[in-house]
């Protein structure tokens, strides 16, 4: 059993579903208390206040989707993204509904608890629209769209698992779990790295020694390499790099095409794409 202690506890209290504006606070910094003078250190450095590497603290925090505890792909990615037409503007009219408002904060609340096994919300059907949609919509879809091609890979029309199931097969876990326009590749650096980041590291030594899993880095190899050290050279197995230079983070067969050989199709053992979709099948066989 994972027994570290999760920072991250601190901040789920502060998700209160009974404050209007809790998914663009006027008054709150949703940050980990051990992580909160380096941000605003870094913040403070930048020259420009609307700079696009600023790391907001007023939405709420992500550093992971899912339960990473419980999933079997895991996503290794940088930190969340912040658009402001969507996590600000689209925000406040999200909040404006009472109960619209609730079922987002509860279940980011409930993400950040590892009490959520799903790294999407109920497709509830509730008015005027599925928490599952509210969710997605406070993310721009981003994730859903880059698993749009995994998802209709693996469930094969319900025959080995329905949607609900997939989405618990697959959880992300951030690098830091902060919001920023762009991504600044000095923020934290290797030396002074955010608190938070300890409880991450030590959660993917634990998946990576414990679980049946496979981790997926799609971008910033070599930061997840210094970062993880030992980690990922001792459990390399279960480490799955995507070898082109694009940003792009679609899990395709295209995307995940080995660097040295063009892919054949569904049967190329050089395809990564395919490695992950067999293995989500035979974990879902396997049960």
């Amino acid at each position: 059993m994972f027994t570290e202690k999760n920072p991250w506890e601190e901040v789920a209290q502060m998700y209160d579903p009974n404050e209007k504006d809790c998914l663009f606070s006027k008054s709150k910094q949703y940050v980990c208390s051990g992580d909160k003078d380096a941000i605003e250190a870094f913040n403070s450095k930048l020259s420009n206040p609307d700079d696009t590497d600023k790391i907001v603290m007023n939405i709420p925090a992500e550093p992971w989707w899912g339960n990473p505890l419980k999933a079997n792909l895991i996503i290794l990615s940088l930190n969340p993204g912040y658009v402001p037409k969507v996590n600000e503007k689209l925000a406040k009219v999200l909040q404006a509904n009472d109960d619209l408002r609730k079922r987002i904060i509860e279940f980011k609340k409930n993400t950040l608890l590892l009490k959520e096994d799903s790294c999407m919300a109920a497709n509830d059907n509730a008015y005027p629209v599925s928490t599952k949609d509210a969710v997605n919509m406070l993310g721009d879809w981003y994730w859903y769209n880059k698993l749009e091609h995994l998802r209709k890979a693996v469930i094969i029309n319900g025959i080995v698992m329905d949607e609900e199931e997939f989405y618990k097969k697959i959880a992300l876990i951030e690098y830091h779990g902060y919001s920023s326009i762009t991504s600044n590749k000095t923020f934290p650096t290797k030396n002074k790295s955010l608190e938070s980041q300890h409880y991450i590291r030590e959660m993917i030594k634990y998946i990576a020694e414990n679980n049946e899993v496979r981790f997926l880095i799609m971008r910033s190899k070599g930061k997840w390499e210094e970062f993880l050290g030992d980690i990922m050279v001792n459990q390399k197995k279960k480490f799955i790099f995507k070898e082109n230079k694009s940003m792009s983070q679609s899990i395709s067969p295209k995307n995940l095409e080995d660097g040295n050989a063009k892919s054949n199709g569904q049967n190329s053992s050089n395809n990564k794409y395919w490695e992950i979709v067999k293995f989500l099948i035979e974990s879902k066989i396997n049960e």
